[in-house]
């Protein structure tokens, strides 16, 4: 046997005649809450779809209240004001292949009647027997040679440092370039320094040719540190009066950058060179420059 609950119910049997009208009654509100609700969704997929789509993720997301109503219209895109924005320099990176460029200008010098005139250059630092490239960028194609004392040389005043070196635009041999400051810079005034060489090695020097001769001169005004640079720049001539001219780069001073030795020698009977005077010109540093005395700033 089976217990009463396991019968199925009879036919015809269901809720009171009223239930069903009360149940629906109950429901009512809960439709038109619903409703309502519908509405208001088909409002804002309106809104939402009236929006710029252009401008879709350049604005910051709305948040929906329950406290205010849907704005009517969009909000307004937020914009940069010109006079605050910097633009800043890209970062330096120290890759090999990079080029970190500065600008700056060369000084120029205040002459006797109050006008400005810009630094002339001299190649300096080079054998006689080389030259110095100018190129058409720093590093770039050779579009000219200069000679190991050239002068005359005239910066531009536009200055890139590569690497750690200052390459200045000038106009030379005939055409407008780039070279290496390790290899000019503007000359001082050219004094006798005869004395003061002679008293630096403490004798009249001599020498078995005017090679030997000149790094003897050289010699007396070179410094070990910073160590100088220490180039024949001129090519040595045997004559009447032989000569030869040294550049010294490189002084433990923040004025004068070195020297450049025009050296005169007289020839001896057994065939060597003895030392008869010396004209010393300064170099400057072109960061300093020279004044209109031929004094290094």
């Amino acid at each position: 046997m089976t217990g009463p609950t396991d019968f199925p119910e009879p036919p015809g049997m269901g809720p009171p005649p009223n239930e069903g009208l009360i149940a629906l009654k109950d429901r009512l509100p809960l439709g038109i809450a619903l409703l309502a609700l519908a509405v208001a969704i088909a409002a804002l997929v309106v809104a939402v779809g009236d929006s710029d789509s252009d401008d879709e993720g350049d604005a910051p997301e709305a948040t929906a209240t329950t406290s205010a109503p849907l704005a009517t219209t969009p909000a307004p895109m937020p914009t940069t004001t010109i006079g605050t924005v910097q633009t800043l320099p890209p970062t330096p990176t120290t890759a090999a292949d990079q080029q970190i460029v500065t600008a700056t200008t060369v000084p120029e010098v205040e002459v006797e009647d109050g006008a400005a005139q810009r630094l002339i250059f001299a190649v300096v630092g080079i054998g006689y027997d080389s030259t110095l490239n100018v190129r058409d960028e720093p590093g770039g194609q050779i579009v000219a040679k200069l000679d190991s004392t050239d002068t005359g040389v005239v910066p531009t005043g536009t200055i890139q440092v590569v690497t750690g070196v200052s390459w200045h635009e000038v106009h030379a041999a005939g055409v407008v370039g780039w070279v290496s400051g390790e290899y000019v810079t503007p000359l001082g005034a050219t004094v006798d320094a005869t004395t003061e060489i002679a008293g630096r090695l403490g004798e009249t020097p001599s020498a078995a040719n005017l090679a030997a001769l000149g790094r003897t001169v050289a010699g007396a005004v070179a410094s070990d540190e910073p160590e100088s640079r220490v180039r024949i720049s001129g090519e040595p001539t045997v004559g009447e009066l032989s000569e030869v001219t040294m550049d010294v780069v490189g002084q433990p001073d923040d004025s004068i950058r070195g020297f450049r030795l025009h050296i005169f020698a007289t020839r001896n009977s057994d065939g060597t060179f003895t030392l008869r005077n010396v004209e010393g010109t300064m170099m400057c540093y072109i960061e300093r420059g020279v004044n209109a005395q031929g004094i290094c700033n």
